[in-house]
C-alpha cells in the first residue's frame, strides 16, 4: 500500500498555486530557546531546519555528507529501502524553494515562506557503526512539521518519527568545501515518517518464502569465490523471521544482528560456518518483531561488516 511522502504532499499542493503575493517571514521553531541544540548532531539538525526556513538549498547541502541518502515512502517500499542520493535530494529542494520555470511558464511557484519544526530529540546507536558511537549516531525526531506559504495559500503537514543517521566530520565522506572537523556533524541518512511506514507495513502480509535449513553451500574457490560479506533478503518486505542468504568468505563464527531504526539491538544470532559459501539464516528467530524497518548487520572475523535494511510486515 503506497503512501505519499511528507514533502511530496507539499509538492502536489504547490503545483496548483500561482506565483502571487509578497514574501512573508519564515515561521520560527517551536522549540523553547533554552532547549534549542546548538552543538553536536542536534545542532546540525537545527541548522538544516534553518536552511529550510531560509529557503536555501545550499545552506541545507552544507550539512549533507557526500554519501547522503533520503529514504521516503512516496511510492513503494522498495523506494524507501533504496532511498535517493544527495544530488537528487538537492534538486528536489531547489524546486520546492525556488519553483520551476520552463519555457517561460511557471510550472511550480516558489514558496513565499517555509517553516520546518523539529522537536522531541532522542539519540541512539547507528546500526551500521555500533562500535563507533563517538563518530556515528542516530537521532530520532518525534515531531516533524513542514509548512509552505504561497500568496494567501498555506499548506502544512505533520508526521512522527523521522530518523537521521549522523556522522562526525572527521569520519564523514565529504564534498569539497565541507570541513572535516570533529566539532561538525553531518547527515548521511534521513528516514522520513517511520511511523507512517510502520502503519503501512502493519496492513501488509510479510513473505518469508520457502523455509530453508541453515546449511552452508560452499563456494568453488575459483573466479566466483566469495570475496566479501553480503546480505540478500529472501523477501523484502519479509515476515518477522527475516530469512536471509548470507555470503561468507571464510570459515569461522559469523554474527547476525538486528537493530530497529532507533538503534536498539533487538536480536542476535551466532552462526557456525565450516567454510566459505552461502548460508540461510532466520535473523529474527526468537524475537518478537513488530512491523517496521530494521537494519540487519552481518560480521565475521576481520572482514568489514555489512548492513542491509529490511522491511518486516505482519
Amino acid at each position: 500500500m503506497a503512501r505519499m511522502s511528507t514533502r511530496a504532499g507539499c509538492v502536489v499542493a504547490m503545483l496548483s498555486l500561482s506565483l502571487a503575493g509578497t514574501a512573508h517571514a519564515a515561521r520560527p521553531s517551536s522549540i523553547p530557546p533554552s532547549n534549542q541544540p546548538v552543538v553536536g548532531p542536534q545542532g546540525t539538525l537545527e541548522a538544516v531546519a534553518r536552511g529550510y526556513r531560509d529557503r536555501s538549498a545550499d545552506s541545507v547541502a552544507a550539512y549533507y555528507a557526500a554519501d547522503f541518502r533520503f529514504h521516503s515512502f512516496g511510492d513503494t517500499m522498495a523506494r524507501f529501502v533504496e532511498g535517493i542520493d544527495r544530488d537528487s535530494e538537492l534538486l528536489m529542494l531547489k524546486s520546492l524553494f525556488e519553483g520551476t520555470i520552463r519555457g517561460g511558464d511557471t510550472l511550480r511557484a516558489p514558496a513565499d515562506s517555509v517553516g520546518l519544526i523539529l522537536d522531541g530529540f532522542e539519540e541512539g546507536v547507528d546500526a551500521e557503526h555500533p562500535d563507533s558511537t563517538q563518530h556515528y549516531r542516530v537521532v530520532v525526531v518525534g515531531r516533524f512539521e513542514l509548512g509552505f506559504r504561497v500568496g494567501d495559500t498555506r499548506f502544512t503537514t505533520m508526521s512522527k518519527k523521522h530518523v537521521f543517521h549522523m556522522v562526525r566530520g572527521d569520519a564523514a565522506q565529504l564534498v569539497a568545501g565541507q570541513p572535516a572537523s570533529p566539532d561538525r556533524w553531518y547527515v548521511r541518512r534521513w528516514l522520513e515518517d517511520v511511523s507512517g511506514v510502520l502503519e503501512a507495513l502493519g496492513q501488509r502480509q510479510g513473505d518469508c518464502g520457502e523455509p530453508q535449513a541453515p546449511v552452508v553451500g560452499k563456494s568453488s574457490g575459483g573466479p566466483g569465490a566469495i570475496a566479501a560479506l553480503a546480505i540478500r533478503p529472501q523477501a523484502n518486505p519479509t515476515c518477522a523471521k527475516i530469512r536471509l542468504t548470507c555470503d561468507l568468505p571464510a570459515a569461522g563464527k559469523a554474527q547476525v544482528e538486528v537493530y530497529d531504526v532507533s538503534g536498539r539491538r533487538v536480536n542476535r544470532r551466532d552462526v557456525a560456518v565450516a567454510g566459505p559459501g552461502h548460508v540461510s539464516v532466520e535473523a529474527g528467530a526468537g524475537a518478537k518483531l513488530l512491523p517496521g524497518a530494521y537494519w540487519v548487520r552481518l560480521s565475521q572475523g576481520p572482514h568489514p561488516p555489512v548492513t542491509r535494511m529490511v522491511m518486516v510486515a505482519r
